[in-house]
């Protein structure tokens, strides 16, 4: 079972790994209503690395960036999911407070030091994901492709839910 881990915690476990030639993998995004395709972005993840690291988009920030009735599932329940992952060796919650800007994700990586960054086709911020690639040259950046790219998302499965159960 994988640890819940603050970003402080976190940056000084993830060190101590990196002291021991360990190969860490950093994802990050929402994560809601867990399905096959999140199933199958972290079990590629971590084939790349010898530790998982996720980090967890808050409710809040999720509300700012997708839609005011977004998260489905809450942070605290979100988190139980992927500490049950065998793919995921910790977990952390990404700041609610925060702002969607580059300087924080930049100072997370540098902080974590991961040898990949991961993503998935539906990540959302790739123009500043193409920005960090350009300033953390010794980080490798990767778009997870799936055999369930392209069929699964969670704006998908509201969608097929919202137009097999509305009333008209």
């Amino acid at each position: 079972m994988a640890c819940y881990l603050n970003t402080k915690t976190l940056t000084d476990v993830s060190n101590q790994l990196r002291s021991r030639y360990k190969s860490i993998v950093l994802t990050h995004g929402s994560f809601d209503l867990f399905h096959i395709g999140h199933m199958e972005l972290l079990k590629e993840s971590k084939r790349l690395g010898d530790y998982l690291i996720v980090g967890l988009d808050s409710d809040e920030r999720i509300k700012k960036y997708k839609s005011s009735k977004r998260p489905i599932i809450p942070l605290e329940q979100r988190i139980e999911v992927l500490l049950e992952n065998k793919s995921v060796d910790f977990v952390f919650a990404i700041d609610d407070s925060l702002e969607f800007s580059n300087r924080y994700f930049l100072n997370l990586y540098k902080n974590i030091n991961p040898s990949f960054v991961t993503y998935g086709r539906k990540f959302g911020f790739k123009d500043e994901m193409n920005e960090r690639k350009k300033l953390l040259k010794n980080c490798k950046f990767s778009r997870i492709k799936h055999r369930y790219d392209g069929i699964q998302s969670t704006t998908g499965i509201v969608e097929e839910i919202t137009k097999r159960y509305s009333v008209n």
